[in-house]
C-alpha cells in the first residue's frame, strides 16, 4: 500500500484524510508495525483506486477454504446430543 500512496502522490496526511482512519494509526499500518482491519483495507483500495481482488492470491483462497472446513467440523462437536 505505501508504494501505491508514493505512486499516487498522496502523504500520509491526505490518505489519513480521505480514508478517515487516524494517521498515527495510518501510519503505524503502512510501516507494517499495526496489521490492518478489514475496513481499513477496504478504504484503502478505495481511496488509491485498487481492486481488493488483486490482493487475493491461491493461497488465501486454500487457507481460507479449509479454516472453514475446521470451523465447521468443529461447530459440528460441539453441538452433539
Amino acid at each position: 500500500m505505501s508504494a501505491l500512496r508514493l505512486m499516487r502522490g498522496l502523504s500520509v496526511a491526505e490518505l489519513a484524510r480521505r480514508t478517515n482512519i487516524e494517521k498515527k494509526r495510518l501510519w503505524y499500518i503502512l510501516d507494517g508495525q499495526r496489521e490492518m482491519r478489514v475496513e481499513e483495507f477496504l478504504k484503502l483500495c478505495v481511496a488509491l483506486g485498487v481492486d481488493p481482488r488483486k490482493f487475493v492470491t491461491r493461497e488465501i483462497v486454500d487457507e481460507v477454504a479449509s479454516a472453514t472446513k475446521r470451523s465447521i467440523e468443529n461447530h459440528g462437536r460441539w453441538n452433539v446430543r
